[in-house]
Parts: structure tokens; C-alpha cells; sequence
């Protein structure tokens, strides 16, 4: 199979089913809208559970905050979630202006996908937090997919102190046009878990920005990485990472790290202005810069657009006839 044919099989594989049921309207607490049969953060959960296979729970404009949780086991752990989905097939939308705010109330994880199907579209995701840093409680993550279908559209994800987007068994993940911005770690797949990244921008980190581990691979398009605190790219175990026509700038230590039998392949993109691109010690065939890689300044916007005169101006990926950079609106 060709590599363009294995990578659109992945997309499709990745892709949650979409939901075309019945729509479940939530308002935010206090809610004039007699419309609304549920309300209040709580009201997330109760429309989840009374919700069936296709149906759609929307969320008005509004603050949505964690009153009560679940906890689901995961191998000797407990994820603690304001919002769980467990064994059903769903779509999850917000108005614009719906914000899960995980500042106040007990902490938690915003979602806890647990063998379903889900599609999580137009919502922001805020300040989820850990009660304690470390121990066998997994609060403090914006979603945590087990074994699971999840499709993300349009979700930004701002200040999650541990992990914003979680993969473990195998679980695939569709994700186009997210912000993962200020938080600790954007994506974090173990087991057999896959990643299929988008048009997307995941920025100010204190950890890596995607890291693969054990078997895990991730697929990056269009995207940008930038200034974040322990690494751009991260492979372990046998973890893979493939990366086109992206942007992956200003991280530290290093932009691209691969350890043990990880693999890291990067083709058509930027790399530059990190503490270190790659690790001089590290063995060489860990990371691959391939075809069409660019280690100049890219010379480009606030928005990640080329200026006049960047050297990235007018180029185009050969095998999927895409530009370097983001390729739609940003948010």
C-alpha cells in the first residue's frame, strides 16, 4: 500500500461515526431557556446517560462546571470525569461561547471516553486541574480516550495541567482544527493507540507537544508546534511519529526526540529555531528529515502565515498538494 493510501485509511479509521439522532439541549445553570430538559454542568452527564446510539447533546452558549464526577478504571488506575461516555455512540457539540470550566468545582478530567464512539465538536475546554500531582486518581486532563473512536472539530483546550488529548489502549483519534495552548502535555498515546492531527496548533507546553509511546503512532499534517518546554515531537518505546507540511518552532530542549526504538519522520515542513532540532547524540536513524524539510526562519505572522520573501512562500507538498502551515481559519 502506498503511504498516501495507508494515511487516508488511518483517517477514515479514525473517524468517529457521526450522530444523526435525536438532539439533547443543555443550558448552562441558571438558564432561562425552558427549552433546556437539562441544565447546569450536571446536566452534561444526565443527557449523556439518557442519550442513544446517534444521538446529538448540544450545549448552549455558557459556563459549564463540574458538581459531581465518575470515576472509570483503567488497568490499577481511577480517571476521574465531569463528562463520561461509556460504551455508546455519540456526538457532543457546543454553541459558540460553550465553555466546560474546570477552575471551580471538584477536579476532574472534562471527558472520560471508555469504549465509544464519540464526536466532541465547537467547545473550549479550561483549567482542569489535579487535586494531588501524583497518585493513581487521573484528574486533571481535558479528554481521556480508552479504547475508544473519538473525533475532535474545532476544540481549543487552554491551561490542562496534565494531559489535553489522552490515547491509551487502541483508541483512534480523528482531530482537525484543535488549539491545545498553555497547558502541560498536548497529546499522550500509549499502548496501540493512533492519532490522526490536523490543522492544529498546540503551543506553550511545559511538557511535549505529542508524545508516542510503546507502540503508539501519530500522524501530523498542516500544523504547528511551537514553544513548548520538553520537547516538540517525542517517540519511545516503539512509538512513531510522521509529520508534513508542519511548522515546529521554539521548543526545548530539543524539536524532534526519539529514544529507545522510537522513530520520528519529518518531510515538507519547518524546523527551526528550537533549543536543539535534534539530539547530536541520539542515534541517526531515530528522526528522519525527509523530502522538502526547512531549517531557515520561516518568516511568518502572528497567525503562522508566510510573509513576503519567506522561504516557505509558494511551496507545496508534492504528494498531497498542500502548503507548509495551517490551511484554514484560525481560531
Amino acid at each position: 500500500m502506498s503511504l498516501r493510501a495507508l494515511l487516508l485509511a488511518g483517517a477514515v479509521a479514525a473517524s468517529a461515526t457521526a450522530a444523526h439522532g435525536e438532539i439533547l439541549t443543555v443550558c448552562p445553570a441558571a438558564s432561562q431557556d425552558t427549552a433546556c430538559r437539562f441544565t447546569g454542568g450536571e446536566g452534561i452527564q444526565v443527557a449523556v446517560d439518557a442519550a442513544r446510539d446517534g444521538d446529538t447533546v448540544r450545549l448552549k452558549a455558557g459556563r459549564y462546571i463540574a458538581v459531581r464526577y465518575r470515576d472509570v478504571p483503567f488497568q490499577d488506575l481511577h480517571i476521574r470525569g465531569f463528562v463520561v461516555v461509556s460504551g455508546k455512540r455519540l456526538a457532543i457539540e457546543g454553541e459558540e461561547g460553550a465553555i466546560l470550566d474546570g477552575a471551580q468545582g471538584p477536579p476532574t478530567s472534562a471527558f472520560v471516553l471508555d469504549r465509544a464512539e464519540v464526536s466532541l465538536r465547537n467547545l473550549a475546554i479550561r483549567d482542569f486541574r489535579y487535586h494531588r500531582e501524583e497518585d493513581q486518581i487521573y484528574d486533571g486532563h481535558g479528554v481521556f480516550a480508552i479504547n475508544s473512536r473519538v473525533r475532535l472539530d474545532g476544540v481549543r483546550m487552554e491551561r490542562i495541567v496534565k494531559m489535553a488529548i489522552t490515547g491509551r489502549g487502541d483508541t483512534q483519534i480523528d482531530a482537525s482544527d484543535i488549539r491545545l495552548l498553555d497547558g502541560h502535555m498536548g497529546v499522550w498515546l500509549e499502548e496501540s493507540a493512533h492519532a490522526n492531527i490536523r490543522n492544529s496548533v498546540i503551543q506553550g507546553g511545559d511538557s511535549a507537544a505529542i508524545g508516542a509511546y510503546m507502540n503508539a503512532t501519530v500522524h501530523l499534517y498542516n500544523s504547528v508546534v511551537q514553544a513548548n518546554g520538553d520537547d516538540g515531537l517525542y517517540a519511545t518505546g516503539r512509538g512513531s511519529i510522521f509529520a508534513a507540511n508542519s511548522l515546529i518552532l521554539g521548543n526545548k530542549p530539543f524539536g524532534l526526540n526519539a529514544v529507545e526504538e522510537g522513530r520520528i519522520a519529518v518531510v515538507h515542513s519547518v524546523v527551526h529555531g528550537n533549543a536543539a532540532d535534534l539530539d547530536a547524540k541520539a542515534d541517526k536513524r531515530a528522526v528522519h528529515l525527509g523530502d522538502g524539510v526547512v531549517r531557515l526562519d520561516p518568516r511568518i505572522d502572528a497567525e503562522w502565515r508566510p510573509k513576503a520573501g519567506s522561504p516557505i512562500a509558494g511551496r507545496v507538498d508534492p504528494d498531497f498538494g498542500r502548503p507548509i502551515g495551517l490551511t484554514g481559519e484560525a481560531r
